[in-house]
C-alpha cells in the first residue's frame, strides 16, 4: 500500500465505515425482551443520537461526543476525532442493554455497586446522557465479575440493575480520541531528514530496493555508522504514529527540531518537534514533489493531479493539530548524529 493510501485512509474509507457501523433496526431478542431494556427509549432513535456527555465523579467533564455530518468529535479536546467504533459500541450496547438482575434501591448501597451520583467526588461510575433528547441518563457502576455484565441505574429512578452488556467507558479524555495518527512504514520512505537548531543534521537514504537497509550519510572521518539495525528505526518514524494528546496548533517554538520525511512517490513530511511544559509534541505539514510525476503524457498529469490532490487532503487533516507523542517515539524522531555513530574505538 502506498503511503498516501496510508495516510487517507481515514478521509477516503470514513464513509464506508460509517456505512458498516451503523446500528441495524429492531431485531428481536427474546432474553431481553423477557427482562425489558435498560432505556427502552433508546433503541428506536439510536441511529439519530448526535450528542453524548460523559461524567466522571465531582461532575467532571469526561467526553462531550458530538456527531458532524459522518464523523464523531471530542468537542472537549477542540473537536478532534472521535473513536467512531468506541461511540459506536457504546450505543450498541447501552441500546441492547436488558436488566438481567435487579439490584438494590436504597440509596446508602450504592456505593457498593459504583453507583453513586457523579456530583460526589467519591463516585466511581460514569454518567452517561444525550443533551438533546428526552432520554433518561444512565449511571453505569462496577463490572460484575461472575457474568461480565456491568451495574447501571437511571437517574431519577432508585431501582438499580445488573445488566448484560460489558459497557467498558473509557474514564478519559484520551479514550475517547481517535489515536491512531498515520503508518508509514520506511519502506515507503526516499529519504529522512532531521535538523536540530544548533545545526545538527542527520541525513538517511535507503541502502537497497526495498528500503528495508538504511544508509546514514555525512559520517565523520575515522567514524563508523551504528550498526543498520539500530539506524532503521529513525527511518521508520512516521511508521504507527499514535497520540497522547492533541490540540489545535497555533504555533511551534523556534527551537523546534525539523524532521523531513520523502515518501517514494512524491510526498513531504514535514515535522516540527518540541517539548512543552514536559510533554513531547509534533506537528505535520504536508507538501507534494510534482518533479517526482513525469509529465507530458496524459497518465503522467492524472498523476500529478492525483498527487497534489492527495497532499492537500492529508495537509488539511493533520497540519490544523498538535499531537502529543509516546517518548519512545520522540525521541526516535529527534535523533542527532552522534545518536548512529558507532563508539569511537578505545585507545
Amino acid at each position: 500500500m502506498s503511503p498516501r493510501s496510508i495516510v487517507l485512509l481515514g478521509v477516503t474509507t470514513l464513509m464506508a465505515i460509517v456505512a458498516a457501523l451503523l446500528l441495524t433496526g429492531e431485531r428481536n431478542d427474546p432474553q431481553a425482551e423477557r427482562a425489558g431494556r435498560l432505556v427502552p427509549e433508546l433503541r428506536p432513535v439510536v441511529n439519530e443520537i448526535d450528542a453524548i456527555d460523559i461524567v466522571a465523579a465531582g461532575e467532571t467533564v469526561v467526553a462531550r461526543l458530538r456527531r458532524d455530518q459522518e464523523r464523531w468529535r471530542v468537542e472537549n479536546r477542540d473537536g478532534y476525532d472521535a473513536d467512531f467504533r468506541r461511540v459506536h459500541d457504546l450505543l450498541r450496547e447501552l441500546a441492547e442493554a436488558s436488566r438481567a438482575e435487579p439490584r438494590t434501591t436504597l440509596e446508602e448501597w450504592y456505593p457498593r455497586l459504583g453507583l453513586s451520583g457523579v456530583e460526589s467526588e467519591a463516585a466511581r461510575g460514569l454518567r452517561v446522557s444525550f443533551p438533546g433528547r428526552d432520554l433518561p441518563a444512565v449511571i453505569l457502576g462496577d463490572r460484575d465479575e461472575t457474568t461480565g455484565g456491568r451495574y447501571a441505574r437511571l437517574v431519577g429512578q432508585g431501582q438499580s440493575w445488573l445488566t448484560d452488556q460489558p459497557l467498558a467507558l473509557p474514564p478519559t479524555a484520551i479514550g475517547w480520541l481517535e489515536r491512531s495518527v498515520m503508518d508509514i512504514p520506511g519502506t515507503e520512505l526516499a529519504e529522512v531528514t532531521i535538523v536540530h537548531p544548533d545545526g545538527d543534521r542527520v541525513r538517511l537514504r535507503p541502502g537497497s530496493e526495498e528500503g528495508d537497509q538504511w544508509v546514514l550519510l555525512d559520517v565523520p572521518e575515522g567514524r563508523e555508522a551504528r550498526p543498520a539495525w539500530e539506524i532503521r528505526p529513525v527511518a521508520n518514524g512516521l511508521a504507527n504514529i499514535t497520540l497522547e494528546d492533541v490540540r489545535r496548533h497555533e504555533a511551534v517554538p523556534d527551537d523546534a527540531i525539523r524532521a523531513l520525511y520523502v515518501t517514494r512517490d512524491g510526498l513531504n513530511f514535514v515535522v516540527d518537534l518540541f517539548v512543552d511544559e514536559d510533554v513531547a509534541w509534533a506537528h505535520f505539514t504536508v507538501s507534494a514533489e510534482p518533479e517526482a510525476v513525469p509529465v507530458g503524457e496524459e497518465t503522467g498529469n492524472q498523476e500529478r493531479d492525483r498527487l497534489l490532490a492527495d497532499a492537500a487532503a492529508v495537509d488539511a487533516r493533520l497540519s490544523p493539530w498538535q499531537f502529543a507523542l509516546p517518548t519512545a517515539k520522540f525521541e526516535t524522531m529527534t535523533r542527532r548524529l552522534e545518536d548512529l555513530l558507532a563508539d569511537p574505538a578505545a585507545d
